[in-house]
């Protein structure tokens, strides 16, 4: 009989480990990340003020490519293009006729977190949060002190990212949904490649002021 109770327990413990939420970030992240090469998805960005008052939406699509490209265009309420092509970042504004041309560091966009495991890992400290309804939250705090990047959250549900939350460090917080998420899309090489059309400003960044951008 005892040795009947103990198979009960057992069974009983490998249903609940079976089912309990999985914890390991790094295996969070695996399962998003393992095999995606490319991706494409609609995305809304808002901020949210110390008082959790929505601001102002903006909407558009970006396409990603593993390990150091991505095109973020925003369509709504203004346009802007925003390509990185693994050296530089081109930030074209159409109404102001006017390109800015930064030097890419990868190293504290959130959004190489999913295309870029090794700088992730290097950069940032990662922590399993919570898990609510399905979607596992996941911190990601820079391993140096950053101006731009106090805390990243990650939203992760149904193996795919599903939010990006950036905190800077006067607690100002942007908010990234993506949505309709396409995993490993066919995608053209000039996708990620730009050329200023003709008569518009082209501004190149100071030396000092690097980073890829949304």
């Amino acid at each position: 009989m005892k040795k009947i109770k103990i198979v009960l327990i057992l069974m009983w413990s490998f249903q609940l480990a079976a089912e309990a939420p999985q914890t390991d970030p790094q295996v969070l992240l695996a399962e998003v990340r393992d095999g995606l090469s490319t991706m494409r998805a609609e995305f809304t960005q808002f901020e949210v003020n110390e008082d959790n008052k929505h601001g102002e939406e903006s909407h558009g699509l970006v396409w990603l490519k593993a390990p150091s490209q991505f095109r973020w265009h925003y369509k709504q309420p203004i346009e802007q293009l925003i390509i990185a092509d693994g050296h530089k970042v081109w930030v074209y504004d159409e109404d102001l006729e006017q390109v800015t041309v930064k030097k890419q560091n990868n190293q504290l966009n959130p959004i190489y977190v999913i295309i870029n495991k090794d700088l992730s890992n290097q950069h940032y400290n990662i922590k399993f949060e919570t898990e609510s309804n399905g979607t596992s939250w996941i911190s990601l705090t820079p391993k140096k002190q950053s101006e731009e990047v106090k805390t990243v959250w990650l939203a992760l549900k149904d193996k795919q990212l599903s939010q990006i939350k950036v905190v800077n460090h006067l607690d100002q917080t942007m908010i990234f949904e993506f949505h309709d998420s396409v995993k490993n899309p066919k995608l053209e090489d000039d996708l990620f490649q730009f050329s200023p059309p003709e008569g518009v400003d082209v501004i190149q960044a100071p030396s000092e002021q690097t980073g890829g951008e949304f």
